[in-house]
């Protein structure tokens, strides 16, 4: 007698998993992209500290450049946002509310003093996170 399995065999066991392959790897990506989120988020606050330490420490004015100022005393480095459906980026754009925010990734910083929302730094997308709420007003 033969030992081994039949073409019936393997063909069930192939497709019992690819039927579990697909509950489990959205899952899965899901789970990263709210790992990813979390880590901006994080970083979102870490950036808002530094600027909140830069404005103590400079008679209550905040950085007019593109947060640059704040590296190495306040922070590190400028942070990577990583958020799904963007590229990783550390970019800050600077200027009014209007001119920064672009769009494009990365970090927007309102600069100008006329700016009713100077000093605001937030991440540069117009998406939503995974509980839809827009990443610019976080």
């Amino acid at each position: 007698m033969k030992k081994g399995f039949t073409l019936l065999e393997i063909l069930i066991t192939v497709v019992l998993f690819t039927v579990l392959l697909g509950f489990t790897v959205p899952k899965f990506i899901s789970l990263v992209h709210k790992a990813q989120e979390g880590s901006t988020k994080h970083e979102l606050v870490r950036l808002r500290t530094a600027i909140a330490a830069y404005y103590g420490e400079n008679q209550g004015v905040y950085p007019t450049d593109d947060l640059g100022s704040l590296v190495p005393r306040y922070i590190e480095a400028i942070a990577q946002v990583n958020v799904p459906g963007l590229e990783p980026s550390n970019h800050v754009s600077a200027g009014t509310y209007e001119s920064a925010f672009t769009k494009t990734g990365g970090w927007a910083y309102v600069n100008d003093p006329s700016d009713p929302r100077f000093g605001d730094v937030f991440v540069n997308t117009d998406k939503e996170d995974s509980y839809g709420k827009a990443w610019n007003t976080h």
